[in-house]
């Protein structure tokens, strides 16, 4: 009942004071009306001869202020015209570079041909290759120990000197990308040998009918591996190209092999976006894919142009 009896308190407190504002503003009118106006101007009157402000005003010459006012601005309009004209005589006096600020400087691009970075990187397939499929055919005991350094030592000889001798030559900005690559199923053929004959790993990928299939298994495994680390790690979502034959929306592009961005040799047709470009000028492309495209991604348009580098 207590609670009640305060809630009834509020109510009634609340609507007391609504009802007087609307009370008090009723009686806003008749207290206007009741004001003396006569009284209100001699007080303002009184105030005005007091601080002497009409003597102050009239002793102001307005013809002096706005001679004053018309020269400040003058000056002001002088001083913008002079900012103008040398600032545009900076503009014209700089030295105007051959390519926009934004090309992209991409060395050796024109000192190789296409056909030889394809069959270049192509060699390199095959041996990093190979390399895993004599180590599996070590571990099957195949051929001896011996034989696996002779042959095994070749195949790196081999890598190492297409990597640095070719490959750093051909891709020079991506060098790091093809290095790692490559290196890393060499050091998956190694881990083969290494963990082959290990019982953990017949006991990870148990095939009774089948054991060897544990080695193949594992060997699956590690190159899917390094292929998602590599994805991850140098992925991107663009490719370089060199403009076959230009048209006002369109254009033919030839792209090389890219290791980065997952694009096969071929020639493509890419749209221009307002990009003028001319017959063998190297571009800057747009793909369109996945990061773990098993076909592969496909330009689709044309983001820059290139200056290559002498």
């Amino acid at each position: 009942m207590d609670i009640f009896n305060k809630f009834g308190d509020l109510l009634f407190k609340l609507f007391s004071l609504i009802g007087a504002g609307v009370i008090g503003i009723t009686h806003i009118p008749q207290k206007l009306r009741g004001i003396d106006t006569k009284e209100v101007k001699e007080n303002i009157s009184n105030i005005r001869r007091e601080s002497g402000i009409e003597e102050k005003i009239s002793g102001i010459d307005l013809s002096k202020m706005k001679s004053q006012i018309n020269n400040q601005i003058n000056r002001d309009s002088i001083k913008e015209d002079l900012k103008n004209s040398n600032s545009s005589e900076n503009i014209n006096n700089s030295p105007v570079s051959d390519s926009p600020a934004n090309e992209i400087t991409f060395p050796a691009l024109d000192k190789f041909s296409s056909q030889e970075k394809e069959q270049t990187i192509l060699k390199l397939q095959i041996i990093s290759g190979s390399f895993i499929v004599v180590s599996i055919l070590y571990i099957f005991n195949f051929f001896s120990w011996i034989l696996l350094i002779l042959v095994g030592g070749v195949i790196v000889a081999l890598t190492l000197y297409l990597l640095f001798k070719k490959v750093k030559l051909m891709y020079s900005e991506d060098f790091n990308a093809y290095r790692d690559f490559f290196l890393m199923y060499l050091a998956v053929g190694i881990v083969l040998v290494l963990v082959g004959d290990n019982p953990a790993l017949s006991t990870a990928f148990p095939f009774q009918f089948l054991p060897s299939l544990s080695v193949l298994l594992f060997a699956v495994i590690c190159v899917a591996v390094v292929f998602l680390v590599f994805r991850i790690r140098y992925h991107r979502n663009y490719t370089y190209g060199q403009v076959i034959e230009p048209g006002k929306k369109t254009a033919y592009v030839r792209v090389d092999y890219d290791i980065r961005s997952n694009v096969k040799p071929d020639i493509y047709i890419v749209e221009n976006n307002n990009h003028s470009v001319a017959e063998n000028e190297w571009v800057k492309l747009q793909l369109e894919g996945g990061l773990l495209s098993m076909n592969g991604n496909k330009p689709v348009s044309i983001l820059d142009k290139l200056h290559p580098s002498s």
